[in-house]
């Protein structure tokens, strides 16, 4: 039987990063600088391998691959030195986050995994830090030092979830997130996209940018889950 994979985005969906990433990123950058780094590049949902490539560049640095590389790899070992950061500056869960994962793991046949623009080692930190333990999936995921393209995530999620054995299509996959990146990636992948105003964006330009849902937050287990099934019935699975 076909399967439903639900693919979580961490920051601003289900976590507060409290700029946790940019103060990681600038002390690494400042080392590869040689002083202190430029920074005005845009972060808000998009991948580490597409931020660390324009830091590079942005600082007079031709961002190759082994120097893009080497930036997100100090910026790995650099967050993983400094996880308590996240908290000690009033980041940590969302509201509602536990009990929405807690609501879609009782669902039997729906998957959760992750499409994040966090680097793997950085997102697994972030999970730990802030209390989820082992849901979403992080086995079922992709994760941002491998792509700059949202989109290019949700195919991954998809690839790893079949290597592991899930029957599971685009039409079965739904994207949650809080950006109007996360919605045209998952849109682009042919997956569907509930969205949530826990970040930056607005309910309206949610929805304006093509969410097939949109909630205010998390805290409604009930209404996340009716969305997350609704948006796959177009596309019921063979036993269905």
């Amino acid at each position: 039987m076909s399967a439903l994979l639900v693919l979580w985005d961490l920051d601003l969906t289900l976590l507060d990063p409290a700029g946790f990433g940019s103060r990681m990123i600038a002390p690494a950058l400042a080392e590869m600088v040689g002083g202190e780094p430029v920074m005005d590049v845009s972060f808000a949902g998009r991948t580490d391998r597409a931020i660390c490539t324009d830091l590079l560049g942005r600082n007079g640095i031709d961002p190759r691959e082994d120097l893009v590389t080497t930036l997100l790899h100090a910026v790995a070992e650099r967050c993983e030195a400094h996880g308590q950061d996240l908290l000690d500056a009033g980041g940590g869960a969302l509201p509602g986050a536990h009990e929405a994962i807690a609501a879609l793991a009782a669902v039997d046949g729906l998957h959760q995994g992750i499409v994040t623009g966090n680097m793997r080692r950085t997102a697994l930190l972030k999970l730990r830090v802030c209390g989820f333990d082992g849901l979403p999936d992080p086995r079922l995921g992709a994760f941002g030092e491998h792509h700059a393209d949202r989109a290019d995530l949700v195919r991954g999620a998809l690839t790893t979830a079949r290597a592991r054995g899930l029957e599971v299509s685009a039409e079965r996959a739904v994207v949650i997130g809080d950006h109007v990146h996360d919605i045209r990636g998952a849109l682009d992948a042919g997956a569907r996209c509930v969205a949530v105003a826990t970040g930056r964006v607005s309910a309206d330009e949610l929805q304006s940018a093509g969410a097939h849902a949109v909630l205010p937050s998390l805290t409604d287990a009930d209404a996340l889950l009716s969305a997350c099934l609704a948006h796959t019935r177009a596309h019921p699975s063979p036993a269905d």
